[in-house]
């Protein structure tokens, strides 16, 4: 599992970006797979200027189900909370292999006034406990022999592709709902503009008619 915390104010080029890390950090066999963030770009660096790695406010809280928490830790804007290995996490903690029926608890506590913006990403795997490094060489054991047949290539193949295939279903989803959060937020302050515009006009006209009525009165018109 992947967390960021971004402020409400952060600019949709640095949301971007950091999506896209995150895709990264959670893609199967992929070079950044849960690993660190890879070097920020100077124009991100600049937008974030100042805010950068201060604290949030904003905690995680990663809990089996009435057992004691198993990880509780602020935020700081910007910088990515990575949590591997959730079972094996629990197992070392003493709360045991079992798997609870409502699953782990993610909770998000602010205990500031201000607005957040939370990207996360979850990695499931069905093997219980079992290293990601480790499954990969026993699927490649499985299906790397000396003298493939055709069948075999072509299901290596299609594993590939289907693999492909959630990947980019998964990056689509992700910029669905960044898209619809943007659309969401620009259609607000449309309104409010809105409001704001017609307030202004009717201010406008009634200080036009309260001026021509007195100009009226004082020429003895009215």
């Amino acid at each position: 599992m992947v967390f960021v915390a971004l402020p409400e104010h952060a600019e949709d080029t640095v949301e971007d970006w950091y999506v896209t890390q995150l895709n990264e950090m959670t893609r199967k066999g992929g070079e950044n797979f849960m690993k660190d963030l890879p070097e920020t770009p100077v124009d991100i660096k600049r937008a974030t200027e100042g805010t950068m790695n201060q604290k949030s406010g904003l905690y995680l809280k990663l809990q089996k189900p009435r057992r004691p928490v198993l990880r509780h830790e602020m935020f700081r804007w910007y910088v990515p909370i990575i949590q591997k290995n959730l079972v094996q996490s629990s197992k070392r903690s003493g709360h045991g292999w079992d798997q609870p029926l409502g699953g782990y608890s993610i909770c998000f506590e602010n205990s500031s006034d201000n607005e957040v913006r939370i990207l996360m990403d979850v990695v499931l795997v069905s093997d219980k406990g079992e290293d990601a490094d480790l499954r990969n060489k026993k699927k490649k054991k499985l299906l790397s022999k000396e003298h493939l047949t055709p069948l075999e290539k072509n299901f290596q193949e299609s594993i590939t592709a289907a693999h492909q295939i959630l990947h980019e279903m998964h990056y689509l989803e992700n910029r669905e709902r960044r898209m619809k959060h943007t659309a969401d937020s620009i259609n607000g302050r449309i309104r409010y503009f809105s409001y704001i515009s017609v307030a202004v006009l009717l201010g406008v006209t009634w200080m036009q008619v309260t001026y021509l009525r007195s100009y009226f009165k004082k020429k003895k018109l009215l």
